[in-house]
């Protein structure tokens, strides 16, 4: 097993633990709460190892905050206090978690990006956690990179080569009779037949939908076919999936949105998740609520706030990297 296997192991296994963790954590700090609360949450650390490695770890990252508040005498707050101190001080969000998650080290998938391989970070191109990048080419087609992407871009006299090596890119093409433009992903060989067209990595399979002109895709042994305007599919390295109607969704990112047609309400948290570093946790009663809308991908905890004031639920921040989405009437 990979070092990557076992962080992904190790991640599906806890986060259960680490929810329950980062709520004792705020239950804890809280002053109103019943007296006998270290009592319980004793009992709590008692009743497993695994909850004391999940509170070993929100431990780690609330004291690594203290680092990041000294008042000059070489004295720190307790962690409590300096995460309040950093809203104050108007910290940006997205600074104050990325800082205190690299000194944690946290293990988990929801935060691979902050420790992707040397291989991804050496790209040609790369967008960082909550970054869409709009990139113009040497041969004038234009590309985006989505959230926590890499490419490599080889042009030759003879072709021009995008090797897309993770995430999701979009490209509007230029026109080159000579040179053909084509996007290797780790399932196929994608040639733009003049064209707007997405394409993404999503784990055992690559997603194409296409927005104008055609693309042909070659997943070797002799299978390829042709995918028209308005088409998407997805395919491995063996199979193709059912071509369908392409996902407007596909195409709203790079203007920055995150578009929700009638979709189950944990899927677009998954989305939202890409553009945030921490965790969101959605109850199950709620999970399959339906969303329509647009919702800005620069601002994910607006797109949250949003979601709570329109839908009936309750968004929950026991620290400031764990978001728990529940039921209002719970």
């Amino acid at each position: 097993m990979t070092d990557v296997e076992k962080m992904q192991d190790q991640a599906a296994v806890s986060k259960q633990h680490l929810k329950e963790a980062a709520e004792w954590y705020a239950a804890l700090a809280d002053e109103t709460l019943a007296a006998d609360i270290k009592q319980q949450w004793q009992r709590w650390i008692s009743a497993s190892s695994a909850h004391g490695e999940a509170w070993a770890r929100i431990e780690s990252v609330a004291k690594r905050f203290d680092q990041l508040r000294d008042d000059g005498t070489g004295t720190r707050a307790p962690a409590s206090e300096t995460l309040h101190s950093l809203q104050e001080r108007r910290v940006t969000r997205r600074r104050t978690l990325k800082t205190m998650l690299v000194l944690a080290g946290i293990g988990s998938a929801t935060w691979l990006s902050l420790s992707e391989s040397p291989y991804l970070q050496m790209a040609d191109y790369v967008s960082a956690k909550g970054e869409i990048k709009e990139l113009a080419l040497s041969d004038g087609s234009k590309a985006w990179l989505n959230t926590s992407s890499h490419m490599d871009v080889h042009y030759t006299t003879e072709q021009r080569l995008i090797h897309l090596l993770s995430g999701d890119i979009f490209i509007h093409t230029a026109a080159d009779s000579n040179r053909p433009l084509i996007v290797e992903t780790s399932h196929g060989r994608l040639r733009a037949l003049g064209t707007r067209f997405s394409v993404a990595e999503e784990g055992d399979h690559t997603v194409l939908a296409v927005f104008e002109g055609r693309v042909e895709v070659d997943i070797g042994q002799g299978l390829n076919r042709i995918i028209d305007t308005g088409e998407q599919i997805s395919f491995s390295k063996e199979t193709w999936g059912v071509l369908r109607g392409a996902d407007p969704a596909r195409q709203a990112w790079v203007n920055h949105v995150l578009l929700a047609n009638d979709i189950p309400l944990v899927d677009l948290l998954s989305q939202l998740e890409r553009y945030r570093f921490g965790y969101i946790y959605v109850e199950p009663e709620v999970a399959q609520m339906r969303v329509m809308g647009s919702f800005p991908l620069d601002e994910p905890d607006v797109a949250l706030e949003m979601l709570a004031a329109s839908l009936d639920i309750s968004i929950d921040k026991p620290i400031p990297w764990w978001v728990h989405i529940r039921s209002k009437n719970k």
